[in-house]
């Protein structure tokens, strides 16, 4: 292990509290749905333990917000939109992109709309953006604190391959950002030939070129991992050996945030690939992680195939060894941590400031109701 965080030499014992953070969801973007799969006809979603309704405004922009009508609670997912509104299917009220109401029918042609409109006819919505091919969705606090992650390569087709896939897991949401964290599971889970790893911790103040807007606000998490190997490993090694490809030494850098991580991968210091690590909260130990690889094309077609197939789908299989373990763990069980589990800890800690957040805002419709007894079973 090298110096650039000053390691225990003793075993760590369980720290107090340590994982009452696994069930709590921080301040952050997250993806509500992918694009493609918004058109234009509303969608019923669950985020955050709460059924919600996802449509597009006049606009075309992405509206998410509580699915039950304020009125006698029927569910907006049935109705349809109407002149850039969404409209319930049992009354015809419609609701505007700010959830505000704006139009009641009348009775007859003689009243053709209610004046006024009752002042409590108001659905809550989420802040909301698109990018990378993902609806987003901000939760935790009434205004966005931070941007959505940048990632340029996902945004450059000449120079890269994009490939995106999606995970549904039986875990939280920590459980899963974490993981990239980790460096003793590469070997066991993933067959890594290591012959030895470092860890390291970035210096909040210096953020990479791209991340200065989450370093700003606090909101950036910069680490890495180098890893001495002895070869490619799994299946595709055959095929990476054929090529001609050799590496000695995998450096994985983190760019992370409090609701996902972008990881750097590079090969005896040449960049193969970035990776945008994003999840979906559903419910309590119900989460999807999505993945988007931007995989840096070769000199040639063959070349930049076989990046594809080398960097592309092997992590998307690697992948699902690590949903397999999830969905099988007890998210909120562990704690005798060593001295390897640092970034975790590291992590664990920079996470929990942007669960603070939560907790300091005022209780509202859109608090996550996992973490309410009131509006949930789960507790």
């Amino acid at each position: 292990m090298s110096g650039d965080i000053r390691l225990e030499q003793e075993r760590i014992r369980p720290a107090l509290g340590v994982n009452d953070l696994t069930g709590q969801t921080a301040a952050s973007w997250y993806v509500a749905m992918r694009s493609d799969a918004l058109k234009d006809k509303p969608v019923a979603i669950k985020l955050f333990g709460q059924p919600l309704v996802a449509w597009r405004n006049a606009s075309g922009q992405p509206v998410v917000m509580e699915r039950y009508c304020s009125h006698l609670g029927a569910s907006l997912a049935k109705g349809k939109v109407v002149e850039g509104c969404i409209q319930c299917p049992f009354h015809n009220w419609r609701y505007d992109s700010t959830g505000a109401c704006s139009h009641v029918p009348g009775h007859s042609t003689a009243v053709p709309r209610l004046e006024p409109i009752p002042p409590t006819a108001r659905q809550a919505v989420y802040p909301t953006t698109e990018r990378y091919g993902f609806v987003w969705v901000w939760y935790g606090t009434q205004v966005p604190l931070f941007p959505v992650p940048e990632m340029a390569e996902a945004e450059s087709p000449r120079d890269f391959m994009r490939l995106s896939f999606a995970y549904e897991t039986r875990t939280s949401v920590l459980r899963i950002i974490e993981n990239f964290y980790d460096a003793q599971h590469a070997a066991p889970v993933h067959q890594l030939p290591i012959t030895a790893f470092e860890l390291k911790l970035d210096d909040e103040s210096n953020p990479p070129p791209g991340q200065e807007g989450l370093a700003r606000e606090g909101a950036w998490f910069g680490a890495g991992i180098d890893f001495h190997v002895e070869r490619y490993f799994g299946p595709v090694g055959i095929v990476s050996r054929a090529l001609g490809l050799n590496m000695s030494r995998m450096n994985l850098h983190f760019d992370g945030y409090p609701g996902g991580c972008i990881m750097t991968v590079s090969l005896d210091g040449d960049m193969k690939y970035r990776l945008l690590q994003c999840v979906t909260p559903v419910d309590k130990d119900e989460t999807v992680m999505h993945m988007l690889l931007a995989i840096k094309k070769g000199s040639g077609v063959a070349r930049s195939a076989a990046n594809f197939v080398l960097f592309g789908l092997q992590t998307w299989g690697a992948a699902g060894y690590d949903v397999a373990i999830w969905n099988n763990m007890k998210s909120d069980a562990g704690g005798a941590f060593s001295k390897y589990d640092q970034l975790i800890l590291k992590y664990r800690a920079f996470y929990r400031r942007w669960v603070n957040k939560v907790a300091q805002e005022q209780p509202s419709p859109m608090r996550d109701s996992r973490a309410d007894p009131r509006r949930s079973a789960h507790g």
